[in-house]
């Protein structure tokens, strides 16, 4: 694994901390489990969902936490967050999201192979751009729509947030940048 990819897991394992602390009930914080048994691509995604809980959590459990996901997904619910990172609800959503992971997986390998198209690099870099973007958005959500549930410790580690998604942001720019100049 390059330097990079282990900086860009890293970033997302510490935002999950930072998005841990703000959605969901500090009883609960410690009963997140990351998942065995997985590819080291999906990895970084499902150690982001489990420690969050978003849509596992039952309505009532939900409600305790600062800003409750189920509200946040119902204001951004085209946000790639939801599909590609957030526990699923259903196992209609969890195939979804298998199927998702495992064509983005089979494009990087192809990307890294330099067996990919233009297409498929256009294809999986704008993917993994939306997907920051969105999860930007959704800090940005929570700083800008609800300031009263946020205590000092929460606005710094939304801060924090924003500042490593838009690291990992101008990391994945930069990459499809170059992998576009190798074609």
């Amino acid at each position: 694994m390059s330097f990079r990819k282990i900086t860009i897991l890293v970033s997302a394992l510490l935002i999950s901390g930072i998005l841990l602390l703000l959605l969901v009930p500090s009883s609960s914080k410690n009963a997140a489990v990351s998942n065995s048994g997985k590819n080291v691509f999906s990895e970084g995604f499902s150690s982001f969902s489990n420690i969050l809980n978003l849509g596992s959590l039952s309505s009532s459990n939900e409600e305790e936490g600062l800003i409750p996901a189920s509200l946040l997904r119902n204001e951004t619910p085209d946000n790639l967050y939801w599909i590609a990172v957030a526990t699923p609800r259903d196992a209609a959503e969890t195939k979804a999201q298998h199927e998702l992971r495992e064509d983005w997986a089979a494009l990087y390998g192809k990307i890294y192979s330099n067996k990919a198209t233009r297409k498929e690099i256009d294809q999986y870099y704008t993917a993994q751009i939306k997907l920051q973007e969105d999860q930007l958005e959704l800090l940005k959500i929570m700083e800008d729509r609800y300031p009263e549930r946020l205590n000092d410790d929460s606005r710094r580690m939304i801060l924090a947030g924003k500042e490593l998604y838009a690291k990992k942001l101008k990391n994945v720019k930069d990459e499809y940048e170059k992998h576009i100049n190798q074609k």
